[in-house]
């Protein structure tokens, strides 16, 4: 089966519902450059993703070796996405992959995407149809296979309805001047979209006389002309205005599957998230543990207890052996943890300095971590962090959030920034930071909500 998917205007919430649950499941993914990368990390880890996309002035990717490569996936794995920016049938040549594909014994099926001429426009502030001033849109190309001018200027100049004009980015003022030589007045609403949705979005409004002496250069592809009166208030209905930090960039780093709770910041902040598992846990033992030698437990994470437990199942050993134990632990989500095993905690810090200047130094404890973490009690390290595969984001970041330094240390690895606004946590993150030459360092309370409240406040205050 071959799914011919679009994927929107690459804002992250504006895929469909459809599209996340094929992507979810498929096997290889064939996707175009206008397609927001970050979509792909919908797809299993042995998802097969192939960039097929084309670029104007750049190396392309044949349309017939797609049409072929669509067929040889097909043959190869059960479930094949082509995904596509935007709607696969709108100027994108859907239409054509799939009778390829039906023509050659394909099964196929289709999922529409958000156009860019609707949910794009409307973004910036453009609305295609007002009741006042538009009752209908028309879409325009300014691509055509032989290379030559085929709009009828006449009927452009005449249309009373909002016109959409794609691929036109080198041929702006050309248009202006035609539209104004066949009768469209001067002072015509023309509206410019550069990079719609993305953090990078530009939107200029003028008319047809003015443009021809505006500067323009910034104004690249992706973009979209409009043509007529919707694009006058374009200001007035522009949503970017209302989201506090539009446009800003935030990296969010795990070493487990639980992610940062960042899935409205993007809708309500404008906030551009992008999410990382740098790493996963190993649970393995160093030593035998002899209980017998310890009166206090001190759990240094929830993982800790994880590992202990699943260390207390290989050994056979009964959880009743804790009954004269006292149990310590370092921040909430570890205590909550323990008490999901049936264990009350005994006493809790926020962090391991303070634990350790709590305790007294005749104390007979065990302190519960991580295998690289280095400690002054006696320890027993129960479970180890690995790193992943993964790429950082091609665009370079505003911000990044960490709740581990051994999260820093594999993003070091991997070349990660280091003037970056790191957001962390206090003490042993904050202290990593400093030793790995961080020079932008919020340290933050113990917990995800406290790192993005931090960030949101910091972005707030720069913007």
């Amino acid at each position: 089966m071959i799914w011919f998917i679009g994927a929107g205007c690459f804002h992250p919430d504006m895929l469909t519902l459809g599209a996340k649950k094929i992507l979810e499941t498929c096997d290889c993914i064939l996707y175009d450059h206008l397609v927001n990368k970050e979509f792909l990390q919908y797809a299993k880890n042995d998802c097969e993703c192939i960039c097929v996309g084309k670029r104007g002035h750049q190396h392309s990717f044949p349309q017939e070796d797609i049409f072929s490569l669509l067929v040889e996936k097909d043959n190869e794995y059960a479930q094949v996405v082509r995904l596509k920016g935007g709607d696969p049938f709108l100027f994108a040549r859907g239409s054509e992959e799939m009778r390829y594909v039906l023509e050659h014994g394909c099964n196929c099926q289709y999922i529409p995407g958000i156009s860019s001429a609707i949910g794009a426009l409307g973004f910036a502030g453009i609305p295609v149809t007002q009741r006042n001033t538009s009752t209908g849109f028309v879409v325009h190309t300014m691509h055509f296979q032989d290379g030559k001018d085929h709009l009828d200027y006449d009927a452009i100049a005449r249309e009373k309805n909002t016109q959409i004009f794609f691929m036109g980015s080198h041929k702006i003022k050309e248009l202006a001047q035609n539209c104004m030589d066949h009768g469209m007045p001067k002072d015509t609403p023309i509206a410019l979209g550069s990079h719609l949705t993305y953090p990078s979005q530009k939107v200029l409004t003028s008319t047809l006389e003015e443009i021809l002496q505006e500067d323009i250069t910034p104004y690249t592809a992706p973009l979209l002309i409009v043509l007529g009166e919707v694009a006058r208030n374009q200001e007035f209905f522009d949503n970017t205005k209302r989201l506090s930090c539009f446009s800003k960039k935030a990296l969010f780093c795990t070493i487990d599957e639980e992610r940062f709770p960042i899935e409205d910041l993007t809708l309500n902040k404008g906030i551009y998230t992008y999410h990382r598992q740098v790493g996963h846990i190993e649970y393995t033992s160093s030593h035998d543990l002899l209980l017998d030698d310890h009166d206090i437990l001190i759990f240094s994470s929830k993982h800790a207890v994880t590992g202990f437990f699943q260390y207390l199942n290989r050994k056979q050993i009964d959880i009743r052996s804790l009954s004269d134990k006292k149990i310590f632990c370092i921040g909430k989500k570890t205590e909550d943890a323990l008490c999901q095993r049936g264990l009350i905690v005994d006493h809790m810090e926020d962090h391991r300095n303070a634990m350790f200047a709590s305790i007294d130094s005749k104390s007979r404890c065990l302190y519960i971590k991580e295998e690289s973490v280095s400690c002054p009690l006696p320890s027993f390290s129960c479970y180890r962090i690995v790193a992943n595969d993964f790429s950082l984001p091609e665009e370079s970041m505003d911000a990044l959030c960490v709740t581990s330094p051994k999260t820093l240390e594999i993003l070091c690895a991997h070349g990660i920034d280091r003037k970056i606004d790191l957001f962390c946590f206090d003490h042993r993150s904050k202290e990593k930071a400093i030793d790995l030459g961080f020079q932008n360092i919020h340290p933050c309370p113990s917990s995800k909500e406290a790192l993005i409240a931090r960030m949101v406040e910091f972005f707030e205050e720069s913007l």
